[in-house]
């Protein structure tokens, strides 16, 4: 009997000291708590605060796990754990973008060696100034247009330009990507061919990783000689 009564006594011992797995979550201030939370807060008054941290502090964490989120208070920026890598937190619908636009001018026919587009800093509808550098001077030549990155990352570039009065005849043409004076991508490229002179207009985008401070120029070649009416020039930069 003695011995029957210890076996109960070790036997309460080992399920008191187990978790508790059947419990799904945590609830404060709820007893209501969702069959899919594992943590749920309910309050009116107050918030939840991520650990708060200097940049050199998050980096400095000790294997964090992924999907480990933090508030970084020197971009004062949330920032979340993918792939082994801090990635900072952005709105969906405040997309860090320079857009840059220009109608009218020159476009200039000419195979080789392209062209940067005319477009300077005075041609900026938006621009998030934490992220881009707008250059380029207001006068009508288009050598040292050109936009800095300000943060590393993965951007979207895309640009585009057109004209009212592109000549009869095959051209081919192609939109160019230069980052810190290489080539890195093509926008897009193709050949066109008009029976007379009409309106003509191309566009393309490309995904890049950049690195902070790199230098982005949008170059073009068009197959001619001479220059003809631009309708409009392009450029867009977003920061994914």
């Amino acid at each position: 009997m003695e011995n029957f009564k210890r076996k109960l006594i070790v036997l309460f011992l080992l399920i008191a000291g187990m978790p508790l797995f059947a419990q799904s979550g945590v609830a404060i201030n709820t007893t209501d708590l969702d069959d899919g939370s594992a943590l749920q807060v309910e309050s009116t008054t107050g918030s939840v605060v991520m650990p708060r941290m200097t940049n050199t502090q998050m980096e400095a964490i000790d294997g964090p796990l992924e999907g480990s989120i933090v508030f970084n208070t020197t971009d004062s920026s949330l920032y979340i754990r993918i792939n082994k890598t801090w990635v900072q937190y952005v709105q969906l619908n405040n997309t860090p973008s320079v857009i840059l636009n220009k109608n009218g001018g020159r476009l200039i026919l000419q195979e080789d060696p392209p062209l940067p587009l005319p477009l300077k800093a005075v041609d900026t509808l938006h621009n998030v100034a934490d992220y881009y550098e707008v250059s380029g001077s207001s006068d009508e030549e288009p050598k040292d247009s050109n936009i800095r990155v300000l943060r590393e990352g993965l951007y979207l570039v895309t640009a585009g330009m057109s004209t009212t009065n592109l000549p009869s005849g095959s051209k081919k043409y192609k939109l160019l990507v230069f980052v810190n004076g290489t080539l890195r991508s093509y926008l897009t490229s193709g050949n066109v061919n008009l029976a007379s002179n009409d309106y003509w207009g191309t566009s393309g985008n490309s995904v890049l990783l950049l690195e902070a401070n790199d230098v982005i120029e949008i170059k073009y070649t068009l197959d001619g000689s001479g220059t003809i009416t631009a309708k409009f020039f392009n450029i867009g930069i977003s920061k994914l």
